[in-house]
């Protein structure tokens, strides 16, 4: 039987009459086989502890092994995936790269096509576009209550795109051309510094909030006042732009050819002799032996004495 005492001054033992919550309490005496078997539970408990452990460290261990193989697989997956991702995407870039080529040779073809029909000389070189006219404008907005009329310039350009080209293909070609975001704008040549997104109306605002913006010194077009024109009778795509100044000098390159009157053309061009060389006019310079050259402000053709 357990007993619950305090250690006398002599060295004995003396029962506390509060037990084991007794404050003088200092040692428990019990027999032997009660001491065994405490010692033996104490000792399940710590086996028990031990293998709780041990099975939560194993457990573990798998878990970490099995995630560690799982990650290595959605690694290999993903890296796998990846691999093929930047195939396609090399293979895309490729075809992308052979379309763009094939879509500028078309364009190119299309140009010196729609440059010799138009006697753009010389057609390689020529851009293809030209100035139809430029023509001052009353554009009216509104201030407030108020309908104010301002001078603007209409321009009008036909393109070398045929009007058998669809309506879609055609507008965004065009911006392409006239305003792309990569190149230099074609219409920068004659003239046209920069464009505005939205309307008149609310260009003003902001320049009259910003007056000593160089963009608004420029002349400005006025992109939500863009058109385009089908042209059946010329048999080709017109864009016209409104813009806020006048151009300034235009490229010959993008002007229309000059039909030359009969008079002209029997003045430039060359004669033949009765021996059958060429005779030229007075005013040409004197001819090399081998090779001939007539002049022409935009083109140059080589005469060979027969």
């Amino acid at each position: 039987m357990t007993q619950f005492v305090r250690k006398t001054l002599l060295g004995g033992f003396a029962e506390v009459p509060g037990g084991q919550n007794d404050p003088e309490c200092s040692h428990v005496l019990m027999d032997r086989e009660e001491y065994d078997r405490l010692l033996r539970y104490i000792s399940e408990k710590e086996w028990a502890v031990t293998q709780a452990r041990n099975e939560g460290d194993n457990a573990l261990a798998m878990a970490n092994r099995s995630a560690r193989e799982a990650l290595a697989q959605a690694e290999k997956e993903a890296g796998e995936r990846l691999q093929a991702l930047r195939q396609e995407l090399e293979a895309e870039k490729d075809e992308s790269a052979y379309q763009r080529a094939l879509n500028a040779n078309l364009l190119r073809i299309n140009r010196e096509r729609a440059n010799a029909e138009r006697g753009l000389r010389p057609k390689k070189t020529r851009p293809g576009y030209i100035v139809l006219y430029s023509e001052e404008k009353d554009y009216p907005y509104r201030d407030g209550k108020k309908l104010i009329k301002v001078k603007m310039w209409e321009t009008t350009l036909q393109s070398p795109y045929p009007t058998g080209l669809a309506e879609a293909a055609a507008r965004r070609q065009l911006e392409e051309d006239l305003f792309s975001e990569e190149n230099e704008w074609l219409s920068a040549a004659i003239g046209i510094t920069g464009r505005y997104l939205d309307d008149y109306e609310k260009m003003r605002a902001e320049k009259h909030l910003n007056p000593n913006d160089p963009f608004f010194q420029g002349n400005i077009a006025l992109a939500t006042l863009q058109r385009l024109k089908r042209n059946f009778r010329s048999g080709y795509w017109e864009v016209s732009l409104l813009h806020t100044k006048p151009l300034g000098d235009i490229p010959e390159e993008l002007l229309p050819e000059r039909k030359k009157t009969t008079r002209e053309t029997c003045k430039s061009s060359p004669r033949h002799s009765a021996r059958g060389a060429f005779v030229l006019p007075s005013n040409e310079e004197p001819l090399s032996d081998a090779l001939r050259v007539i002049r022409h402000p935009t083109r140059q053709r080589s005469y060979r004495r027969r």
